[in-house]
């Protein structure tokens, strides 16, 4: 298998993003597609692409070595994959790269399913896109973006995730909406596609069909009965509590942020990713001068952090002699 296997007509989806953002629901949704697999976070495109070299060697592809990396993570186990299956997949393809063997292995897990096409839900891979971008010309990013107070208040309900407060997680969502703007910028508009969680809430038969034009897919409307196979979905993943709501359709009012967040917490929130919230559209409560309080206490804090760090490390430093 070459690049000049990949058809005009192949489109290899990926569906990123900040976490608890609605990932999970859209790569439910597109799996539902008659002619589409999705994985559910495996992973292992990003890291193993980012030591490719590991792989393509002078003397040809490592198909053993990459076999070996791919089963010894466990992300990569929970996609059912059979080894025997993927080991002779690899040996009739005879890959010679990195690119080609990862398309065989997403081949084997659409045809596993019965499909034709195949994509990766990895919300991490947000931070990659220009990375596997250039790998896989054919790959197409859809970036769900969802009100980051909305975001926050999912991170720190399930804090073992991630973000423990209300700071780090307006700085980890912040951080990642950026880099993965910053992503679709380098691809281009033909490869990338921003869509707002709250717009597929509103209306996910038109948000759906949207996506498949842009992916070069029929629409289906059977894609949102998604949920009929939502606890089968549910008791497969690492932590099913997380993923309690997919066995209900697409539904409204789940996560109300303007009643369940804190005053404080909006305002530090606000302050440091009010500028973002601002830029994409979505309402910003706390006043100008609110979040200058907030952006001067944390300033102070900072700044006294540093007198610390720099006392302890005198006191640590080898005295001259």
């Amino acid at each position: 298998m070459t690049d000049s296997n990949v058809t005009r007509n192949s489109v290899f989806p990926m569906f990123v993003g900040c976490g608890r953002s609605g990932t999970t629901l859209f790569r439910n949704v597109f799996d539902s597609h008659p002619e589409v697999a999705i994985t559910h976070e495996a992973h292992f495109v990003a890291p193993m692409a980012a030591k490719r070299d590991r792989y393509d060697g002078s003397g040809g592809f490592d198909s053993e070595l990459f076999v070996h990396d791919l089963y010894n993570d466990s992300n990569f186990r929970r996609q059912g994959i059979d080894e025997v299956d993927l080991r002779a997949a690899l040996d009739s393809a005879d890959p010679r790269n990195f690119a080609e063997a990862v398309r065989v292995v997403f081949a084997r897990f659409a045809s596993a399913q019965g499909k034709r096409l195949y994509g990766d839900k990895t919300p991490g891979s947000v931070n990659h896109i220009e990375l596997i971008g250039g790998i896989f010309p054919e790959t197409k990013f859809v970036h769900i973006i969802r009100d980051g107070r909305a975001v926050a208040l999912s991170y720190l309900e399930r804090p073992e995730w991630g973000p423990k407060n209300m700071s780090q997680a307006a700085q980890h969502w912040k951080s990642r909406v950026k880099r993965g703007r910053k992503g679709g910028d380098a691809v281009g508009a033909s490869r990338y596609r921003e869509v707002r969680y709250e717009d597929m809430v509103d209306d996910p038969a038109a948000v759906t069909s949207e996506i498949c034009d842009f992916l070069g897919l029929e629409y289906h409307p059977e894609m949102l009965s998604y949920h009929q196979k939502g606890e089968s979905f549910i008791s497969s993943t690492k932590d099913p509590e997380a993923f309690k709501n997919l066995v209900k359709p697409v539904t409204k009012g789940i996560r109300d942020w303007k009643e369940q967040i804190d005053a404080d917490d909006m305002v530090l929130f606000e302050s440091i990713a009010g500028d973002l919230l601002a830029d994409l559209g979505y309402e910003v409560t706390a006043t100008p001068e609110a979040q200058d309080k907030i952006h001067a206490a944390m300033s102070a804090v900072r700044w006294q952090g540093k007198r610390v760090q720099a006392y302890l490390a005198r006191l640590v430093a080898p005295r001259r002699s």
